[in-house]
């Protein structure tokens, strides 16, 4: 089903700056001392973030211009391009991650190779995860590692199994996250240029969180559609309608779901998450910050080249 072929070279082009250092990637959910217990929908394995490792970066002279409809410039990580919006950053890091298997190898830590793109000056800054887009290749990386694997059987039971799960049953997982997805909204399949994929409006955490715009991400899960490569997009966005963090004194908008752990550890948090679902649910793409066309419109402008 899939190919494990991955070029080694990296091809950048940024709005405003060309940077080749590594980053790493930072998720950390802070706990109150009596942790509420995890919601039971969803079974995210124990993971960490690969190391990285800087990638050689250039311009690449003979780039191909993607479909003229996305407004931005063009930025070409070999083989994976996107069209990057001024409004939503200011530049990408492109970095190629090296295998990394075997005795030794924690199974997390585990990766036959991948593309990592990280966007810089993005509109959200301070956020408890980084802007960044992955790009492994699929058949390797689920050889390698089981959870990648389930992440990738469910998107595919999704686009490509008639009658199989809907959009909200089995959603895919961040394979990587040392964490569980509390909640997913706004659930949807869009295309890229050459695949498809799920994005939806969640927030991962290790007990039981409130829902606050520090945590809440955009995330999409996709693959092309000759099955060669899988793609991971974890984007920060905020809805104007949650606590600005996961404090439990945090001030809460006019609008918003009490969260009620902290008064009330036996409180129903199966009922607090649903409501929280409902009410980004029926909040307008527009009233997102990014608002989720101007993040569906960068994930659509993906094109990877065999």
């Amino acid at each position: 089903m899939y190919n494990s072929l991955m070029k080694k070279s990296l091809l950048f082009v940024t709005l405003l700056t060309v940077i080749s250092l590594a980053c790493d990637l930072s998720f950390t959910v802070a706990s109150p001392t009596d942790q509420a217990p995890l919601p039971t929908n969803t079974v995210i394995p124990v993971t960490e973030v690969p190391t990285q490792v800087p990638a050689t970066l250039a311009v690449d002279p003979s780039a191909t211009a993607l479909q003229s409809d996305f407004e931005g410039i063009e930025v070409a990580v070999d083989p994976l391009s996107i069209v990057l919006s001024p409004r939503l950053a200011s530049g990408v890091r492109g970095l190629q991650i090296p295998p990394a298997s075997g005795e030794g190898v924690a199974p997390w830590d585990v990766t036959p190779g991948h593309i990592q793109l990280k966007l810089e000056g993005y509109l959200l800054q301070g956020k408890s995860i980084e802007p960044e887009i992955y790009m492994y290749p699929a058949q390797a990386y689920a050889e390698l590692y089981p959870a990648a694997f389930e992440s990738i059987r469910r998107l595919d039971n999704i686009l490509y199994v008639p009658g199989g799960p809907t959009l909200n049953d089995q959603l895919p997982a961040v394979p990587f996250f040392n964490a569980q997805q509390l909640f997913a909204s706004n659930t949807e399949v869009i295309s890229f240029q050459n695949g498809q994929g799920v994005r939806f409006v969640t927030e991962y955490a290790q007990y039981a969180a409130s829902a606050n715009n520090h945590d809440l991400f955009y995330h999409f899960e996709g693959v092309t559609r000759d099955g060669m490569y899988y793609i991971v997009a974890i984007l920060p966005i905020s809805a104007p309608m949650l606590a600005e963090t996961s404090d439990g004194g945090a001030p809460l908008p006019v609008g918003g779901v009490p969260y009620a752990y902290f008064a009330d550890p036996s409180a129903d948090m199966q009922l607090y998450y649903r409501s929280v679902l409902d009410l980004l649910n029926a909040t307008p793409s527009e009233l997102f910050t990014p608002t989720l066309a101007e993040l569906d419109s960068l994930i659509q402008s993906m094109r990877i080249t065999p």
